[in-house]
């Protein structure tokens, strides 16, 4: 049996945070050294432009609320 192919016409991505998305307006996003980065809540774009390289490097605790 051969795998099939995704049916979507977007390929997945994945957020800073680790979730993977396929519909990037629906997300929040930010530049980070010229590169486009999507998150999974406004909450985590909030702490990410607080300090983005600590967010990027992983000492910035991820938030557990939407921040709406």
């Amino acid at each position: 049996m051969q795998p099939q192919a995704n049916s979507s016409s977007q390929p997945e991505i994945k957020t800073v945070c680790g979730g993977g998305i396929q519909d990037v307006s629906k997300f929040p996003d930010a530049e980070y050294r010229g590169e486009k980065v999507y998150f999974c809540t406004r909450a985590c774009l909030k702490a990410f432009l607080s300090s983005p390289d600590a967010f990027m490097a992983g000492e910035v605790e991820h938030p557990l609320d939407d921040d709406e």
